[in-house]
């Protein structure tokens, strides 16, 4: 029997080697949790400080980018402001100095229509040469407007020939 309790024995010594060696074990398991946690965290906090560090240092040089596009569009409106503007005074002047150029005054309208009036109370001859406009006038009965005292006086004003029916 004494074989019998050394066996015992040992195999209770093995035991409880093996529960210590267990629970040896449990917390080494424990401790490189604990390991694997903090530098995990230690790692990702890092990486997040570098993430936070380089998006800072982008999001600076866009917003740099940004303020010199945005300049660079405020120039440009500027200036295509400005050469829209000149042009369309420019045009506008062109316009008005066309009208001024080429449409007659009320007064010299009202001048030509009293001429015409005057006219059509005659059925009067005319034709048209090498573009321009002719009228059959009686050249013996012109006369001249001027002052009798000018030296050259001119007969430009001539009586109409009128159509005989």
């Amino acid at each position: 029997m004494s074989n019998q309790n050394d066996l015992d024995d040992q195999l209770y010594i093995l035991l409880a080697s093996m529960k210590e060696y267990r629970e040896a074990i449990a917390d080494d398991n424990k401790r490189l949790e604990a390991f694997y946690r903090e530098v995990a965290s230690g790692v990702l906090g890092k990486a997040e400080k570098s993430l936070e560090n380089a998006n800072k240092k982008h999001i600076g040089a866009l917003n740099n980018s940004i303020q010199q596009l945005n300049q660079a569009t405020n120039k440009l409106n500027s200036k295509f402001i400005t050469i829209f503007a000149s042009t369309f005074v420019a045009v506008m002047m062109v316009f008005i100095l066309a009208i001024f150029l080429y449409v007659p005054s009320k007064d010299e309208i009202d001048e030509r229509r009293a001429d015409m009036a005057v006219l059509k109370k005659y059925p009067l001859q005319i034709r048209e040469s090498d573009g321009e406009t002719l009228v059959r006038i009686m050249t013996k009965k012109c006369y001249s407007f001027e002052p009798s005292n000018t030296e050259e006086k001119t007969y430009d004003w001539c009586q109409i020939d009128p159509k005989k029916d």
